[in-house]
Order: C-alpha cells, then structure tokens, then sequence
C-alpha cells in the first residue's frame, strides 16, 4: 500500500490547486520517494521477518505518529477531513494487525 501512497504524493500537488491549496511541489516528492521507498523496505522485510523485525515496527510507529497528525489535519483543512478519515482507521487497524500477527508468530514479545 506504501508503493501506491507513494506513487500518488508524486501528482498530489496537482489535486491541491484544484481545491485551492497552495503547497510545494517539492515536499510532495520529497513525501512520495519517502513512502514509495518505505513501502519497498516493508517488500524486503517480509522475506525474513525476524531479521528484519525492526522494520514492520517503525511503520507501526509512523504510523500511530501519522493519526495524531491526521487529527490535527482534520481540525486545519477541513477539506481533506473525508480522505483523514478513512485514513485514521486504515492506520490503527493496519498496525493493530500486524501487531497481533507479530506476536502469534513468536516474532515479538517472545515467552521463553
């Protein structure tokens, strides 16, 4: 899901003058190789998990990060309030998930 996030931030900026935002080009591919790279570490990862656990957990965490952001957004720009709000539990349950599949598998918060 990271890949396609990343690859829309790169047109983002074009969906911003429509509804009459003005933003930075830049950031917006500063954001999209960000994700679109992350999201390719996250393919990595999943080749040996347990290797590579650390990575999972840091997008869990941007993630958590990434909902504090989404409602702060919704109070600032209303306008995206319908896409933030999709967002907010897209996030939580995601990593809610992988959470729980981490620690089914014994990967994290093993019991010796």
């Amino acid at each position: 899901m990271e890949i396609i996030i990343g690859l829309l931030f790169f047109v983002l900026d074009i969906f911003f003058e429509h509804i009459g935002l003005d933003n930075i080009p830049v950031f917006t591919q500063m954001a999209g190789t960000f994700i679109l790279c992350y999201g390719i570490l996250l393919i990595y990862s999943a080749r040996d998990v347990e290797k590579f656990v650390f990575i999972p957990l840091v997008n869990i965490l941007a993630r958590i990060i990434m909902i504090i952001f989404s409602l702060i957004g919704i109070i600032e720009y209303p306008e995206f309030s319908f896409i933030l709000l999709f967002a907010i539990p897209y996030d939580l349950l995601w990593s809610l998930f992988v959470i729980i599949v981490l620690k089914k598998e014994r990967i994290i918060l093993k019991k010796d």
